[in-house]
């Protein structure tokens, strides 16, 4: 063969670009199969294609029959994980053919999310729109009656001289205060806090403690880190705020028994809606759970939708928290599996 790598091959493309020898090892790869595979082109080129990606579309006896059938074909709704994509499918429209006159075979990727899951982000992005609109929509329909309570409460503590009994109503009126704070804090438009820089793992390890204090040992938290992360620029105490909510969700679901794992990755050009970041953090809960029903998929993020017989505040304020961040709360949910990932900017 008288092809010389080059590790610059179709630079400009978008379209993952990847060339496999007969013996099923990576010959030579573009950029964007870089990125799409988060492994650099020293560590690809040269390993087993069986090495680096895992899929029942793309084994090697459909590669094989590739290079013994000739000319050109189109795999459409391919699915694959690699070793670094890990719980996240990949899935993709494929176009492979063989080289001219040369014994390999060229497999094309186009860039850019599958429509379904585009879809699904803008569903989220409304979802976030629409909570905002229903919590202010409740705390109108709050405020007036919370205020009567209030009033009336103050009214019978007066004509109270009993000062036991007054210990009663002096309770309703701080809690009619503190739920009034409440309310305002919803019909205020929601504000970012401070931001600073930080390491997530410093969020994460806070979540946790908390979660492990009140614990039972049949509960299990596994850590699950990339110690090479970059360190972020956001509001710990919100993101914290949304991690616990996901964790305390997953502890619920659980009912204190089973496993969550707690696992942090790079996610490279991952889009939300229209935006496109280049390198974002990922910090999923995943616990073995039951999972969620079908039903309750599509409209998880709402206000009071839940699975439990309390309300689901929880999901929304947390998707809420994140949003304000530029990033999204995404989940993937099967018997046994449930993930739930928060994805947040490093370099837009």
């Amino acid at each position: 063969m008288t092809m010389t790598p080059s590790p610059s091959l179709y630079p400009l493309l978008t379209t993952a670009v990847i060339v496999v020898t007969e013996k099923l090892e990576f010959y030579s790869i573009n950029d964007a199969a870089e990125v799409l595979f988060a492994q650099s082109k020293r560590r690809i080129e040269g390993a087993k294609v069986a090495d680096i990606i895992i899929s029942d579309d793309l084994n090697s006896e459909f590669l094989q029959q590739c290079f013994e059938q000739k000319g050109r074909w189109y795999l459409e709704d391919a699915s694959f994980t690699t070793t670094k994509s890990e719980w996240h499918p990949i899935r993709v429209n494929i176009s492979y053919q063989l080289l001219d006159n040369q014994p390999v075979l060229i497999l094309e990727i186009p860039a850019g999310k599958e429509s379904r899951d585009l879809k699904r982000e803008y569903q989220l992005i409304d979802q976030d729109r629409i909570s905002h609109s229903l919590a202010r929509n409740l705390a109108h329909e709050i405020k007036n009656p919370l205020s009567g309570l209030r009033g009336a409460a103050q009214l019978l503590e007066r004509k109270l001289n009993d000062d036991n009994l007054k210990r009663f109503t002096s309770v309703i009126v701080a809690e009619a205060d503190r739920l009034q704070k409440l309310v305002d804090r919803m019909l205020t438009p929601a504000k970012i806090e401070a931001t600073q820089t930080i390491n997530i793992h410093e969020v994460t390890e806070k979540a946790i403690n908390f979660i492990e204090l009140g614990q039972h040992q049949t509960l299990t938290i596994v850590r699950d880190y990339d110690p090479s992360l970059p360190e972020l620029t956001i509001a710990p105490e919100q993101v914290y705020q949304a991690l616990l909510n996901l964790m305390t969700n997953a502890c619920e679901s659980l009912d204190n028994r089973g496993q969550i794992i707690i696992r942090t990755r790079a996610a490279h050009q991952h889009t939300i809606g229209p935006r496109q970041f280049r390198l974002m953090a990922r910090i999923d809960v995943e616990d073995n759970g039951p999972g969620i029903s079908e039903d309750l998929k599509e409209v998880i993020f709402f206000p009071t939708i839940s699975g439990k017989e309390s309300s689901g505040l929880g999901l929304g304020i947390a998707q809420s928290l994140i949003r304000q961040h530029e990033g999204i709360i995404e989940f993937d949910s099967m018997p046994g599996k449930t993930c739930f990932s928060i994805y947040l900017p490093i370099i837009s």
